[in-house]
């Protein structure tokens, strides 16, 4: 979710979200990092949920009774799992460039990137 908030944020959207890693003082690297950005990281408590926020996107690894899932839905927010959202960003970008498969896809990624550069 990480570069997804990243990529949201660069966009110019306002982005915040939670880990209960951050909760336990880990990947505390990431967390500043994302701070950094602009990402507002906040306890993984529901509290942060609020008629403010225009959607709620969330990973697989989301229990659909975490507070802050069943914050949102109980504000009737719109719930997007993480892969949606990840079509509206390709289907969305010109032009767009999709690499899949079960092995592989970092280092093919890499290589587009060296291209491009």
């Amino acid at each position: 979710m990480g570069p997804l908030a990243c990529l949201m944020r660069a966009r110019g959207h306002a982005v915040q979200g939670s880990d209960r890693a951050f909760d336990q003082g880990k990947k505390q690297e990431i967390a500043a990092q994302l701070r950094r950005l602009g990402i507002e990281l906040l306890p993984q408590d529901g509290k942060a949920v609020t008629a403010a926020i225009d959607r709620f996107v969330y990973s697989a690894a989301v229990e659909a009774d975490t507070p802050e899932l069943r914050a949102a839905r109980a504000l009737g927010l719109p719930c997007l799992p993480r892969p949606q959202l990840l079509a509206e960003v390709v289907n969305t970008a010109t032009p767009g460039v999709a690499i899949s498969a079960p092995a592989g896809k970092s280092t093919i990624v890499g290589m587009l990137g060296w291209l491009l550069a």
